[in-house]
């Protein structure tokens, strides 16, 4: 029986955010090896779960080494980083002595940033390929946020993307990936980088213009010599000059390889000023919110504070602008582990007054609630999105603010991917006017079926925010756009110059 290895180091860095990742982070959040893997993700809808089942149908036996995974943060400690990969190769190299290995699944997500450590996700690739020499398939798998790092295609041999976002697709895509690093084509993966860093506000696979190039990706991929093209959204809150969206292209011709990215290139020009639109503060859309929300329900998503893209989840300004009006509400999650003991402290039924959050003036919101619930906080997404993920929030309350206004608080930070973050704290969501939630847009696929007048994502102007002027980049690439003003001939510049530096090793 042929025999794949798996392993998973899966991270996602701003580098902007103060709370910062550590070898902690990941054995708290994530940290599982052998059949502990297959049994807390085998039937997932994650990459885990795809890739399993893939390996399982080809008839392929299956040694899971150290997965690892912690949620949405800052840079990750250089000591960390090391142990971590450490850990990781000793089980590769665990796996190797017992058995051949015919084939790697390596998973990264393609946006870790590490305390002086250049390119982490390539470095680690290059380990594995040290442990199974030159022969043996490495397969990656790349989160959609990915800025994928130039020389990895290089050190591996397939690399696909997340087409969606929300990721409701990387089960398929996790299949996917395995199918064609098990193909007898020799399929090669090229990293081709587009001259723009689009906001994550943007990207949003459910609507113009990612929607259409989804579409363009899903027909150009049909093209001889080509198996896999995706559009790579990038994740821009990394002081890089690799920062930015790109496309991967998977195929044996290279031209035909060249034109794909030039034709999603000249696509994503078209689509420019879409592309790098940045999502409106709360303030320019509260008008339009709560009169849509005195008709029936809305949903709000506050990307700028969205913990999935390393928010600390705690900017309360929204949180008070829906406690100061009447229509019924139910906000979350406001990560503050003080504000859950001051609710345990006056009790389960009482009324009191809790500090919460922080507002843009660096004073907490307070609120005069009742507490209706404290107790941990865990349960699983039953949406499409990361359907059977495990959220844990710590300790957490549920605090009744008015007559029906509900606030979840949390100790760690989560983000309410799906309607369980509420149903699972017994908040009722179809008594609800108005739904707020810090996330940028992996909400849509649970919550938008409630949202009977419309979805709204703002800006909160928090560690996430969508506007990059925001941010005190150094070393950032200042000649794509929106930091440039790129006129076409200067676009078409870059974008010859990537087909050359595609396939060309450094």
């Amino acid at each position: 029986m042929p025999r794949a290895a798996v392993i998973q180091l899966f991270h996602e860095a701003n580098a902007f955010t103060p709370v910062k990742a550590s070898y902690e982070g990941f054995l708290s959040a994530q940290y599982f090896r052998g059949e502990d893997v297959r049994r807390e993700f085998g039937s997932t809808s994650n990459w885990l779960g795809g890739v399993t089942q893939a390996l399982d149908e080809a008839g392929y036996d299956i040694a899971y080494g150290v997965c690892t995974g912690c949620l949405p943060g800052g840079t990750l400690e250089n000591a960390g980083y090391h142990r971590l990969v450490k850990e990781i190769i000793a089980s590769l190299e665990e796996i190797a002595t017992s058995g051949p290995v015919d084939v790697v699944a390596l998973l990264l997500h393609g946006a870790l940033v590490v305390e002086g450590v250049a390119a982490p996700e390539t470095d680690l690739a290059r380990k594995v390929r040290a442990v199974v020499g030159p022969n043996v398939r490495i397969a990656v798998p790349l989160d959609f946020h990915a800025n994928v790092e130039p020389e990895l295609p290089h050190v591996v041999d397939v690399v696909i993307g997340g087409k969606l976002y929300p990721h409701a697709d990387t089960h398929a895509r996790g299949k996917k990936l395995m199918q064609l690093t098990l193909d007898p084509t020799s399929w090669r993966t090229r990293r081709f980088r587009l001259p723009v860093a689009a906001p994550m506000s943007a990207q949003t696979s459910d609507a113009f213009p990612f929607s259409e190039l989804v579409a363009l990706s899903n027909e150009v991929e049909q093209r001889p010599g080509l198996s896999d093209v995706v559009v790579m959204g990038g994740f821009p809150y990394v002081d890089s000059d690799e920062v930015g969206s790109s496309v991967l292209v998977t195929g044996t011709d290279e031209d035909a390889m060249r034109q794909a990215y030039r034709d999603i290139a000249e696509a994503v020009w078209q689509r420019r000023e879409a592309v790098t639109q940045p999502a409106p503060s709360f303030e320019e859309a509260a008008a339009e919110i709560f009169a849509r929300a005195a008709q029936g329900r809305v949903v709000i998503g506050d990307a700028g504070d969205n913990p999935g893209s390393g928010g600390v989840a705690n900017v309360a300004d929204i949180f008070a602008a829906l406690a100061a009006q009447a229509l019924p509400f139910a906000a979350g999650f406001m990560v503050d582990g003080d504000a859950v003991l001051t609710a345990k402290s006056i009790g389960v039924g009482n009324r009191g007054r809790v500090p919460m959050g922080a507002m843009r003036d660096g004073k907490p919101f307070v609120a005069d609630v009742v507490v209706e619930r404290v107790e941990d906080v865990h349960y699983r997404n039953e949406g499409a999105n990361l359907h059977g993920e495990l959220l844990e929030g710590g300790l957490g309350a549920v605090l009744r603010v008015g007559e029906a206004g509900h606030i979840a608080v949390v100790t760690e930070r989560i983000q309410a991917y799906d309607t369980q973050a509420f149903r699972s704290q017994g908040i009722n969501l179809e008594s609800k006017a108005i739904i707020h939630v810090k996330s940028s847009n992996h909400f849509r696929t649970s919550f938008t079926p409630l949202a009977e007048q419309g979805v709204f994502v703002v800006d909160s102007g928090g560690y996430a925010s969508t506007d990059a002027r925001h941010f005190p980049f150094t070393r950032r690439a200042t000649t794509i756009l929106p930091l440039a003003e790129l006129d076409k001939a200067e676009w078409d510049r870059q974008v010859a110059a990537e087909c050359e530096i595609a396939f060309r090793r450094s």
